[in-house]
């Protein structure tokens, strides 16, 4: 039997060979040029379009659904790092192509697990592979932590309760007013001898009674202690352990924060 299955991967659709990437289509090229030199009876190829850091992808579980199935005797794979970026990925695919019998074949490499001198270079392959991709983590973190200290990089956490997204910048939307009232609200209960639960639970009250909710819900007490411990109301931010200002409207005044 001689049932081949090709698998290639992009990380997004737009990885084209023009902006340094290797596309969709030349992959199936290679892999169809290469099937059709060696007579490998090429059955399908899959296209997978995410990150090669996850285990778990739809072309990866269709594929094992065909190799249960006994439909795949050879899967083939343009190389290593189109497979996986993770060792431990890449360990787990490996091994469960060899616990099913079925050949892996990588054509740039010109690598098949069925010869015992190409099982040790498939691992120091994706160990190359895997050493690059934190190598590009580590510049783009750098690269993030550097715009963050000259205040160039935009917002891209969770989205605090009062602001919205409009075009990729930040905007207050109507919960800024709720926000407004939990700020004067706690700062005038800080004045009454309440202790801190009876605090919480009258704002809690308050706030039920106005009919405000938190993203459609009841406001719990962690919510309130999430916008009160939340300087970036005030204008400032913090990114991987660098506090910074930001330049979106600001919801309370820094006295106000102070004081609560």
């Amino acid at each position: 039997m001689n049932k081949t299955i090709a698998i290639v991967r992009v990380s997004t659709i737009l990885q084209t060979e023009d902006n340094g990437g290797t596309s969709i289509q030349l992959q199936t090229e290679k892999l169809k040029q290469y099937s059709h030199l060696h007579d490998l009876d090429l059955k399908e190829t899959i296209v997978d379009v995410a990150s090669g850091g996850l285990e778990t992808r739809d072309g990866i579980e269709k594929l094992k659904e065909m190799i249960e199935r006994k439909e795949v005797d050879k899967v083939l794979i343009y190389n290593v790092s189109r497979a996986f970026r993770s060792i431990l990925h890449f360990a787990n695919f490996y091994e469960y192509l060899k616990k099913n019998n079925v050949e892996l074949i990588s054509v740039c490499e010109g690598l098949r697990s069925s010869r015992k001198e190409h099982q040790m270079i498939f691992g120091i392959f994706i160990s190359v592979a895997a050493y690059d991709k934190d190598n590009i983590n580590f510049r783009l973190h750098n690269g993030r932590k550097t715009k963050v200290r000259n205040n160039e990089r935009g917002f891209g956490g969770r989205i605090p309760f009062g602001y919205k997204r409009i075009d990729g910048d930040l905007v207050t939307d109507t919960n800024a007013e709720i926000v407004k009232y939990i700020f004067k609200k706690t700062n005038q209960l800080n004045k009454r001898n309440l202790t801190k639960t009876k605090k919480t639970q009258t704002l809690l009250k308050l706030l039920k009674d106005r009919g405000f909710t938190y993203n459609g819900k009841d406001f719990k007490n962690w919510n309130i202690r999430t916008i009160l411990n939340n300087p970036f109301y005030v204008g400032e931010m913090n990114y991987s352990g660098i506090n910074t200002t930001h330049n979106y409207e600001k919801i309370i005044s820094k006295r106000m924060f102070n004081q609560v």
